[in-house]
């Protein structure tokens, strides 16, 4: 593959979610199938709408995959990294893509045909079995995200996003995956007021954050407020 060699391709199938786990001979046949894509910042990988031909999985960079209401109004709902898949539905039958995808950065993907892949899981049906229950980790995490945007002030968004990367509270010290401009599009809200909430925060002695790293300096005072906040 022509700029992503065989050993990196490999490795992130390894440790991308959907595929962890499989077997040596299954991994080098879905790259078999697999196409390398490249998109400079700014780029639209596919728009809302479009015929949706295959799936992809995230090599190098980031995106974001979003809506657009008819008045202009930009929804991320989901931002990606190295190692994640975008655009699976389309093995549920769907023709073509329900929202858009755009790079963040410069990115590197891995393209799978719907065709080929589905021609694979009729030979491989343990692939299907494994996909199948990922599908449902991922309803999951969908349904989580429309309930943080709907349910939830700026405040809660950001603290429950926090509390998941330290596995609730397991862990004083994260470091954010993302900067604070796409965060701030994930969780819906300006980058002023991502700013505006940190330093209260700081303000509050909850926590402390340098660059991308953050320290939970009260654990014990989050998980009271997020406790209460989810009443």
């Amino acid at each position: 593959m022509e700029g992503i060699s065989s050993s990196k391709a490999l490795k992130i199938l390894k440790t991308c979610l959907y595929f962890r786990g499989l077997p040596d001979e299954i991994l080098s046949k879905l790259l078999e199938i697999s196409i390398p894509k490249y998109y400079k910042k700014d780029e639209f990988i596919f728009l809302e709408g479009e015929k949706a031909f295959g799936f992809y999985l995230l090599v190098e960079g980031t995106i974001k995959i979003f809506k657009e209401s008819a008045k202009g109004k930009e929804v991320v709902i989901h931002i990606f990294g190295p190692g994640e898949i975008f655009a699976e539905i389309v093995l549920t039958g769907q023709d073509t893509y329900p929202a858009s995808a755009r790079a963040l950065t410069d990115v590197e993907l891995l393209y799978f045909p719907k065709k080929n892949l589905l021609a694979l899981l009729r030979d491989k049906p343990e692939l299907a079995l494994q996909l199948l229950g990922l599908f449902a980790i991922r309803l999951r995490g969908l349904l989580h995200i429309i309930e943080n945007l709907t349910f939830r002030d700026s405040r809660e968004r950001l603290l429950h996003y926090i509390w998941e990367l330290s596995n609730s509270g397991s862990k004083n010290e994260i470091t954010l995956p993302l900067n604070k401009t796409q965060l701030a599009l994930l969780l819906g809200i300006t980058p002023e007021t991502l700013s505006r909430l940190f330093q209260k925060l700081r303000d509050e002695g909850l926590l402390e954050i340098h660059r991308r790293k953050v320290t939970l300096l009260k654990p014990e005072v989050l998980k009271r407020e997020l406790k209460v906040s989810t009443m």
